[in-house]
């Protein structure tokens, strides 16, 4: 079992796919980045890695996007003799996963964020087998093992300090997971260590929820009909934010930790752009309430705020690691100036499984912007507690263990607009090269460049279903990069759909030979290429020559290129008389770019003198052999 598991954990390492190279469009043509004009598709490269989708055995218990950071998951030895039991975790959890393979399961776990935390229930059979694997796993954060009967011989499951215990029922099972949920929904806030691409996704999200997005009371209704299904128990809490919500009043709901905090809260944990974007009209009021009530600190007797928490061991070591880094919070960050108070808050989670308690010690800065809550709080004794909004940033100034499990940590606030700080400063230039007029567009390209697809196609496909795009031009940009996104990940025909959609939208406001339409026709042409769709293929780079040789007639490496495509297609056909031409034809462009010697000439003579040798027409084939 155990060489399976190894076996199992090995290939799933490796699993590649190819990917496509965009165009920026300033107006002109591009410009091509390499000489190859013989590659099979010369905008398309490959290769990336590609994710492997598992696939659960009961696709019925599901659910469609993750908001919970926490999730149960059975590894379950009996469907049929369990169907009570996976009827009753079903109705206890939002967020259930039942598996009776074991590389689906593993898949499964292997394809989790590193922030994402599983309660595992392993049926007795697979216990002893599987846990030296699972048990080094990050995603796992408590182990219960079930089974018909309690055993005398239990010793073993000592040596693994993530398992909770042996249980004969599902129920106490589900009451031990409800106690540890509460107690991290309560005490563990999401942080991280910040290196420039984070900086800039940050950045760019805060931009997008803040300023750019377009609100509407459809995205009320939205996040209202979601909390409703989610939580079922705040029925009259829900029905009262519909009725009686306020943007004033978005301290007050906050604070009330109701529906509208938890669903706040996981979304940013999860980075779940889709419902960040749905409750954004929540966060943006939030952080305007804040902006608009915030205490100058150099007009407060504030200097210092605490926050007690739990830490993950992983987390904690990252953290003693990058003293001196940029450090967030990424969520808005409930603190208090009581340090006995967050100092008792941190000692409570330290018996925690793999929890370490740390007390925060934040010194403020003057021109940070926060609010007491005291006068805005649900609750009436908030006099010593301070709300900051979304991603503030800190340096880590100074780690130490205070007592055993304990740590304290200092930061020190940093403005995040005008701030000195030049390590934030060196992360923020990035975003001068990065191409999009809005923050969601630099966002999308970003992700791609840094190879996060499935981000930029959440991100892409959530701006489809909002209403901030109104206008053909946005839309053709979305189709476009959505095509490419597909392609990257192997999707080649999802990868056309997407660009023909993209090239309907362009042509509501360009013209069929606009330039800026180049690299549209000729990923269609490509991607019906590649499904062998000739006719189609043929008429889209045809397209794309005719723009060429109107607006540079001179970029003879590009024309080079476009014939070679229509040759190769000709060439597939048996037409090898169309091929021959075209190939002479990009013989002819390549004559007047390269020196008679390059490569790529010498790869064109080859092709022609292939196709004369096929067509038996050898004094021709030695002809073009020759001057190889």
């Amino acid at each position: 079992m155990g060489n399976e598991c190894t076996q199992f954990l090995t290939k799933r390492l490796a699993d590649p796919s190819p990917s496509l190279v965009s165009y920026k469009r300033h107006g002109s043509l591009p410009k091509q980045s390499s000489p190859d004009t013989h590659s099979k598709d010369c905008i398309l490269k490959p290769v990336e890695n590609k994710k492997r989708e598992p696939s659960a055995l009961l696709s019925q218990y599901r659910k469609p996007t993750m908001i919970d950071n926490y999730m149960i998951i059975w590894l379950v030895s009996n469907l049929d003799e369990n169907e009570n039991n996976i009827k009753y975790l079903k109705n206890m959890f939002n967020c259930f996963q039942v598996f009776t393979d074991i590389d689906e399961f593993f898949a499964f776990i292997l394809d989790m964020k590193r922030e994402e935390k599983v309660f595992l229930i392993l049926s007795d059979i697979f216990a002893e087998k599987i846990l030296s694997f699972i048990h080094k796993m990050c995603q796992v954060l408590v182990i219960y093992i079930i089974s018909n009967m309690r055993s005398n011989n239990d010793e073993w499951i000592k040596q693994y300090d993530k398992i909770e215990g042996i249980f004969t029922n599902i129920e106490s099972i589900c009451k031990n997971v409800e106690d540890k949920v509460h107690l991290s929904e309560n005490d563990i806030l999401p942080n991280e260590i910040l290196n420039s691409s984070q900086v800039i996704i940050q950045y760019l999200i805060e931009r997008i929820l803040l300023y750019e997005m377009k609100y509407d009371e459809n995205c009320k209704s939205d996040i209202l009909n979601y909390a409703r299904q989610q939580y079922p128990d705040e029925l009259d809490i829900i029905d009262d934010f519909e009725q009686n919500y306020l943007p004033s009043k978005a301290i007050w709901w906050y604070t009330r930790k109701c529906f509208i905090y938890h669903i706040i809260n996981k979304a940013f944990q999860m980075q779940n752009l889709e419902m960040l974007i749905k409750v954004g009209f929540f966060i943006r009021d939030l952080h305007q309430q804040i902006n608009e009530s915030y205490v100058r600190n150099d007009k407060s007797d504030i200097k210092v705020v605490y926050r007690g928490q739990g830490i993950f061991e992983n987390d904690l070591k990252l953290i003693i690691n990058n003293q001196q880094n940029l450090f967030t919070f990424t969520n808005f960050l409930w603190t208090t100036n009581d340090k006995n108070n967050s100092l008792r808050i941190a000692q409570s989670t330290k018996n925690s499984p793999n929890l370490f308690g740390v007390l925060f010690r934040i010194e403020m800065c003057s021109t940070t912007r926060f609010i007491s809550l005291e006068k805005f709080s649900y609750y009436l004794n908030a006099k010593n507690e301070f709300l900051f909004s979304i991603y503030s940033l800190f340096r880590i100034t100074n780690i130490k263990e205070i007592e055993k499990n304990i740590w304290q940590i200092d930061l020190k606030l940093i403005n995040n607009e005008d701030s000195d700080d030049q390590q934030l400063k060196d992360y923020l230039k990035n975003l001068k090269n990065i191409e999009g007029e809005t923050a969601w567009q630099q966002l999308g390209f970003y992700f791609i460049e840094i190879n996060q697809y499935d981000k930029a196609e959440e991100l892409y496909e959530t701006l489809m279903k909002s209403n901030c795009l109104r206008h053909s031009k946005q839309l053709s940009l979305v189709s476009e990069q959505l095509g490419l996104i597909n392609y990257k990940k192997n999707h080649s025909t999802n990868s056309l759909s997407y660009y023909k959609i993209s090239l309907k939208h362009y042509l509501t406001y360009l013209a069929e030979d606009d330039s800026n339409l180049l690299p549209i026709y000729l990923n269609i042409g490509i991607l019906e290429k590649k499904q062998k769709n000739y006719y189609e293929s043929i008429k889209y780079f045809k397209c794309a020559l005719n723009i060429v040789i109107s607006c540079s007639p001179t970029d003879h490496l590009q024309i080079a290129r476009i014939y070679h495509h229509i040759a190769e297609i000709y060439e597939e056909q048996k037409l090898f008389g169309d091929a021959i031409q075209y190939y002479q034809l990009a013989l002819e462009n390549e004559l007047n770019h390269y020196p008679f010697y390059h490569l790529s000439i010498a790869n064109t003579y080859t092709k022609i003198g292939e196709i004369f040798s096929e067509t038996e027409d050898y004094t021709r084939s030695l002809s073009y052999f020759d001057k190889v």
